[in-house]
């Protein structure tokens, strides 16, 4: 087949459609997964250790920049480890912004809610994705619920409906051999969804929610706060254990519970109430890893008890001694790239065109590596913006012009509004040669913006968003005072 210029501009078209860095790689695309060192990766470590513990409870509390690939990186955990655990996965951001329709009430949710969210989220994937017979479990947690909502007193009545309600929530969950696979699972459009992630009986099955299902406010503003003594509180945390252990017992296998999202409250007092000052959620009598607030590790990290905490750092694509020049992360985005190259490539070819010959040259693609800063979502981003200048200008390949354009149009958004105190604490970081992180209130903030980045090879580093390097930040302005 002859290429030709309209091929490519489909090429670039698809390119722009996916890499969307909305989008995690879900857990029926594994083969998107883009495998990360893992020495740098400790998710993997989590795994290896699930894998041979079974007995004892493991209870892991995952940090990370926003942006970071944390996602995808749990939806690909969790289908491997379906292998050896039944796995309930539910991402509780989407969940808010989906279904609650209110991306304010997580840093208003009180640890009876969370218990109920996670509680709702293992009914329904008991229910629709592994097919188990509960027997009077849900009807407890539905008691336990009706009472505090009783108690509350906000004008909503307190009767709940666990079975309309859990429709309202996509939970994804597998692990147990001959389990439901594309049953009803409520999705929007009343059709019958299952999404396979592994290979198997066991693989994983996402249950899509309907969210007109969904009639619980949780979150709002005023609701009582709850210490770890109070009676109501401990009736739902003992209805969930009752779930919990309704799978366990029934199918003989360890239970995994991984709730993502939760890294996205930005009040600090309420990252206080449901890490620190509470241990609820190391009373789950489950396994578990739930993602956490990353300034939660900064300030607090080591006042967390009974959870094991880990951080998912940035990919290391600035070498430690030489900032300046690329590290060793640099080969997880060629495979990124790589692996959604032949996705399009097939998306083309049955519709009877053929891509360009190499429209991402390797070193264009290190650069925007080493300018995302090793974040996979703005890396993703970048090969978007790239993917714009490639239609606008009418090429086939990447090429430098493109580059230069990419990356003033990011550089620009990253520079918005930075005031002189932080333009000289970056400054400052720069020409540390031991690369800390500042001890102050400031550089907490930047790393909250993404600003000053975090990064894992060695002992873990701190450095300016390189993007802010390419015109902002001049280190030698302060060695000269």
């Amino acid at each position: 087949m002859v290429h030709g210029m309209s091929d490519a501009r489909r090429f670039w078209q698809e390119t722009h459609h996916c890499f969307d860095p909305s989008e995690p790689v879900t857990i029926d695309q594994s083969w998107l997964h883009a495998e990360r060192d893992p020495r740098y990766n400790p998710i993997a470590q989590i795994e290896r250790q699930l894998r041979h513990v079974s007995q004892d409870r493991s209870r892991f509390l995952l940090t990370g920049a926003v942006g970071n690939g944390k996602t995808s990186e749990l939806n690909h955990f969790a289908s491997k480890l379906t292998q050896s655990r039944i796995v309930v996965l539910v991402d509780l951001w989407e969940h808010v912004q989906n279904n609650v329709r209110d991306q304010n009430a997580l840093d208003r949710l009180e640890m009876w809610e969370l218990l109920g969210l996670i509680g709702v989220a293992i009914y329904r994937a008991g229910e629709d994705s592994l097919g188990h017979q509960w027997k009077d479990e849900p009807k407890l947690l539905q008691r336990a619920l009706e009472s505090l909502r009783a108690a509350e007193g906000n004008g909503d009545g307190a009767e709940i409906d666990l079975v309309k309600l859990a429709r309202g929530m996509t939970v994804a969950a597998g692990g147990v051999m001959g389990a439901v696979l594309g049953g009803p699972v409520g999705a929007a459009a009343g059709a019958a969804i299952g999404e396979t992630a592994t290979e198997g009986g066991t693989a994983l099955v996402k249950a899509v929610a309907d969210s007109s299902r969904w009639t619980w406010k949780v979150g709002l503003p005023g609701t009582r706060p709850r210490g770890d003594q109070d009676g109501e509180l401990r009736q739902v945390l003992n209805a969930v254990n009752r779930l919990i252990m309704s799978l366990q017992h029934s199918y003989a296998r360890p239970l995994l519970v991984v709730i993502d999202g939760l890294d996205r409250i930005r009040d600090e007092e309420r990252t206080r109430a449901l890490f620190i000052d509470s241990l609820m959620l190391s009373e789950l009598d489950c396994d578990a890893l739930i993602t956490a607030p990353v300034m939660l590790m900064r300030r607090q990290g080591q006042s967390v008890d009974h959870f094991i905490v880990k951080d998912l750092n940035n990919i290391p694509v600035l070498d430690r001694d030489a900032p300046a020049s690329p590290g060793p992360g640099l080969a997880f985005f060629r495979d990124l790239v790589a692996r959604r190259v032949a996705w399009i490539g097939e998306t083309l070819a049955s519709a009877g065109l053929t891509p360009p010959p190499a429209p991402f040259p390797v070193e264009i693609v290190d650069q925007l590596a080493y300018y995302s800063g090793g974040l996979a979502r703005e890396f993703i981003n970048l090969v978007r913006l790239a993917a714009i200048e490639s239609l606008d200008r009418g090429v086939e390949q990447l090429d430098r012009d493109v580059l230069q354009r990419t990356l003033r149009e990011a550089r620009t958004h990253r520079e918005y509004y930075m005031t002189k105190a932080e333009i000289e604490l970056l400054e400052r970081v720069m020409r540390d040669p031991d690369r800390e992180l500042p001890g102050d209130e400031l550089a907490l903030t930047l790393l909250q913006q993404r600003r000053l980045l975090a990064y894992p090879n060695e002992t873990t580093w701190y450095y300016p968003h390189p993007l802010l390097t390419l015109a902002l930040l001049k280190p030698e302005r302060g060695s000269k005072k």
